[in-house]
């Protein structure tokens, strides 16, 4: 026995001197694993920074490269190759071509040596609001922010008040007489008891008359509802002057309807047949078949009772203007002498009557005084450069606007000078009449953060709507699956037994496996209908925010309930048992103890999901809306980032153009904003994870 004891021991001595082979044995397999992993690892970085790289550059583009954005303005005739003034059509401008150093006519591009934006602005202001506003101090206008009016319509002669205001900002007002209106007495064309009025009867009405019975005994018991122009018009001051003795109080006291616009009481006239305003003669013409004139102690307005006088309600028209403006703006000046020679043929289309001959001779000579000049000009407007602004009287307004026109159509148009040729001579071409002009805009940082407008075809670069669909959309499906998710968690974690939880878990992630094109017609044809049904349709819009977001929710039902009861199922077993040994139920214990011991994969799960429904797709694009709209109602249809790329990226888009680079920066935007939220995913678990 003890030797072989001894002969063991001498065994294991001998085993013990042999050095051992720790040194690896090559495994091809192996080898080819760890290769391939590696590929993958450098395949994904080199990805990332692929895509980061065109975001990027793309972005960049979008925000210096030439934007090429379409002005709304046409050129007006042919250009040739020497052309280097022309002239545009008016319109809306959108954009700011005026503020544009290059431009484009076709593939033409030129510099920009001047540009005249001639275009006529008039304002409805009512002949004291226009007489304010001329006669108003700097500081007053740029608080307003408006410009001085050039000219003034006016349907009253200049109180020597407003005489004396507009003299102390250096203003010296003078007068064109320009027509004659017959302020008309009017009532609805459904009033069937009135055509006629005596003059006493007409202070009645404006005056203490309530109903329309006290003024005579077989009309009816209505109450008389007064139509009237605002105080501020010179419609206004002439009846208060010519009909109630300079006192309007009992015809204020009455609570009339009351506006600066005309057509606005002309249709208030219409609606009620116990209705009676005035007006000029020229809107009761235009409303002809809606409304019905009153003649006065049996006279009608027309062109030979203004003429002789005979109609009691006749005033002279006015455009008011300034000596200096009129020596220091040569457009000005050509504009009234253009609208004095035109005014006596358009008056009559308009709807009012001309003013006498001595009348329009004084006119003349106050222009001639003015300007100096020795006769007055043979106009062309095509020559006329310079803005033109009016304000006042409504009354006025309809001539004014009709003599405007005509000078537009004579050739008053915005007017560009350019240099050609500086771009390369081989871009000198001829360009046919009403090719669209174009012109250079870039966005900017602060413009695409802060505009709430997203239509980059115009120039408007405002990314803030499309954010502002994307959080509303990802914050209502968040309501939806957090609450959904994290219960479905607990319940398959802390209440299913494992029989339950191994069939349970895989259905409920079938969910994820339904194509999102699915789930977007779901939101579309389910959803919406479900949600109008509930509200209203009045209320719900076909394609909203609510029910995109609410179909998102349940997609990422899977993703937070897989995430939260992995974190919630790796709780050690020791920390339940703890639990349950001081007296704790098992509600007691999921919420007090096993949840926030997972609380890290909790969040995780949540930020996670968060960026899921950022960039969801098909589902926003389908339910959510077209069109970028800043909107707060979830019930509003609106765009989300991914949608609108998805949108525009599907339609008939051009390499290189605005709307190409602009996905990019949406693109760029949208990938920042999820960097953000993984980010902080990873500083939410590093902070509340716990070491068991």
């Amino acid at each position: 026995m003890p030797d072989t004891l001894t002969n063991s021991t001498q065994e294991l001595v001998q085993c013990d001197q042999q050095p051992l082979n720790l040194k690896h044995q090559f495994k091809p397999h192996e080898a080819a694993i760890q290769v391939g992993l590696f590929a993958c690892g450098l395949l994904s970085i080199f990805t990332t920074l692929g895509i980061i790289l065109v975001l990027g550059n793309e972005s960049i583009a979008f925000f210096t490269r030439d934007q090429w954005v379409s002005s709304n303005r046409p050129i007006d005739s042919d250009m040739d190759e020497k052309t280097t003034i022309f002239a545009v059509e008016p319109g809306k401008v959108l954009g700011a071509v005026e503020e544009s150093s290059v431009i484009r006519v076709g593939q033409e591009i030129m510099d920009v040596l001047d540009f005249q934006n001639n275009q006529f602005d008039i304002a409805v202001l009512g002949t004291g609001g226009g007489f304010k506003r001329f006669c108003a101090l700097d500081v007053e206008l740029a608080e307003l922010g408006v410009k001085r009016p050039q000219i003034v319509n006016a349907s009253r002669p200049i109180r020597q008040s407003e005489i004396d205001r507009c003299r102390s900002v250096g203003i010296n007002p003078i007068s064109f007489r320009v027509g004659t209106d017959a302020l008309a007495i009017t009532v609805s064309a459904d009033n069937d008891f009135i055509s006629e009025l005596s003059f006493a009867e007409l202070r009645q009405i404006f005056g203490e008359a309530e109903l329309w019975s006290d003024v005579r005994a077989d009309w009816p018991q209505e109450a008389i509802q007064l139509v009237i122009p605002g105080e501020d018009s010179g419609t206004f001051d002439f009846f208060v002057e010519a009909v109630v003795a300079n006192d309007p109080t009992a015809m204020l006291a009455k609570d009339p309807i009351m506006s600066e616009n005309d057509n606005q009481l002309a249709g208030s006239i219409h609606r009620n047949p116990y209705a009676i305003g005035f007006f000029g003669y020229a809107y009761n013409l235009a409303n002809k078949e809606d409304l019905k004139i009153l003649a006065l102690d049996g006279v009608a307005p027309s062109a030979e009772t203004v003429e002789d006088g005979s109609y009691a309600l006749t005033r002279p028209l006015f455009i008011y203007s300034d000596v200096d403006i009129l020596r220091e703006q040569p457009q000005v000046r050509d504009f009234i002498s253009y609208y004095l020679e035109q005014a006596d043929e358009i008056i009559v289309d308009v709807g009012y009557f001309p003013a006498s001959n001595e009348a329009q001779t004084r006119a003349r000579d106050m222009w001639l005084s003015a300007t100096g000049a020795a006769a007055l000009p043979s106009v062309k407007a095509a020559d006329v450069s310079g803005p033109l602004i009016a304000a006042g009287s409504s009354t006025v307004f309809p001539l004014t606007e009709r003599i405007a026109d005509l000078f537009v159509d004579d050739g008053y148009l915005p007017r560009f000078e350019v240099r050609r040729g500086a771009r390369g001579e081989n871009t000198i071409a001829p360009h046919r009449a009403g090719v669209a002009l174009e012109y250079n805009d870039r966005p900017t940082l602060l413009e695409f953060f802060t505009n709430t407008d997203w239509i980059p075809a115009i120039g408007e670069f405002g990314v803030i709507p499309l954010i502002n669909a994307t959080l509303m959309t990802s914050s209502i499906a968040m309501l939806v699956a957090l609450p959904l998710g994290i219960g479905a968690a607990i319940y398959l974690s802390e209440y299913a037994s494992p029989r339950v939880r191994s069939s349970l878990k895989p259905v409920l992630e079938i969910l994820a496996g339904i194509p999102t094109v699915v789930y977007g017609y779901f939101a579309l044809t389910f959803m919406t209908p479900l949600l109008r049904g509930l509200f209203g349709i009045e209320v719900v819009n076909i394609y909203n925010t609510a029910s995109a977001g609410i179909v998102v929710g349940i997609l990422i039902i899977p993703l937070v309930s897989s995430m939260s009861e992995d974190a919630l199922h790796a709780v050690p077993q020791a920390l339940r048992e703890a639990s349950y040994g001081l007296g704790a139920t098992r509600l007691e214990t999921v919420i007090k103890v096993v949840v926030p011991a997972a609380l890290s994969g909790i969040l995780a799960a949540f930020i996670v999901a968060v960026s899921r429904a950022i960039g969801e797709t098909m589902i926003v694009a389908i339910a959510a809306g077209a069109g970028p709209n800043f909107s707060f109602n979830p019930f509003d249809s609106a765009e989300t980032m991914t949608g609108h790329i998805a949108r525009i990226s599907g339609g008939d888009l051009s390499y290189d153009s605005i709307d190409y680079n602009s996905i990019f920066a949406i693109g760029l935007t949208l990938f920042l904003l999820t960097f953000i939220l993984n980010a902080l995913s990873r500083v939410i678990i590093s902070r509340f994870r716990e070491a068991y």
